[in-house]
């Protein structure tokens, strides 16, 4: 059972509808548990409703970007993997998405077996314990 996805939830943060309901629905095919958000500020009112596995998330949105919510999250310690999709890959962006905790980052358009392999190491990273010496993901610091 430990290579089940039953149960995994993912919050997928990504403004192209199409791609973003293409990516749920194959996601629940998988079996995952998968939400959407279509802004920075939806999505965060789902991670503080819901605290999902795995946080998949588009770089660029309508009101802000990746690097913004990954730094929100720090602040409310809400240690989560994400993963960062864009179609904008560029060196710069990466190394700051990393270094504020990002698991992953993923050029579009997105190879959907590469994608799979980054969700399991992020979702056995939290399963195995701390990574790195940081806290669990889903573990808020008090």
């Amino acid at each position: 059972m430990a290579k089940d996805n039953i149960m995994k939830s993912i919050l997928i943060v990504e403004d192209d509808i199409t791609f973003g309901m293409m990516l749920k629905t194959w996601l629940g095919k998988k079996g995952f548990e998968v939400d959407s958000a279509s802004n920075i500020a939806r999505a965060k009112r789902c991670i503080e409703a819901q605290m999902p596995d795995l946080i998949l998330s588009d770089l660029r949105l309508p009101d802000q970007d990746g690097i913004h919510l990954l730094k929100w999250m720090n602040e409310q310690h809400m240690y989560i993997p994400l993963i960062i999709m864009t179609g904008y890959a560029d060196i710069q962006s990466a190394v700051q998405a990393i270094k504020l905790g990002a698991r992953d980052y993923i050029a579009k358009p997105v190879n959907p077996e590469e994608l799979l392999k980054k969700m399991s190491e992020a979702l056995q990273g939290k399963e195995n314990g701390k990574p790195d010496g940081l806290p669990l993901p889903n573990e808020r610091l008090i």
